[in-house]
């Protein structure tokens, strides 16, 4: 199945990918030097998709390809937004990665 939103498809495979490796080295400020770096991993992940309000699989067909994809999201969103509420959306990079859970 292809999907309506290629593009936004790109941009969350891309978040994920960011997520789901190894912390970087952060800069002097504490913040990640990649592209995309955390920062907007979790912007690109969360807030323009609200799957953190909305369930992924409402997306389907425009960004998901199927249910297998929108569980394996929503497991990744809940912890996203667990980190967020435990460190505070505007901490540093430093402290998302150094996060203990």
């Amino acid at each position: 199945m292809d999907v309506q939103w290629p593009a936004r498809r790109r941009d969350v495979i891309e978040a994920l990918d960011v997520l789901a490796s190894e912390p970087p080295t952060t800069d002097g400020a504490g913040h990640d030097p990649r592209w995309p770096d955390v920062t907007n991993a979790v912007h690109w992940l969360v807030d323009d998709t609200f799957w953190d309000i909305h369930d992924p699989a409402d997306s389907i067909g425009t960004i998901l390809r199927d249910q297998r994809e929108a569980v394996v999201v929503r497991r990744v969103v809940a912890a996203v937004v667990a980190v967020s509420e435990r460190q505070g959306a505007t901490s540093t990079d430093a402290r998302w990665f150094a996060d203990e859970g």
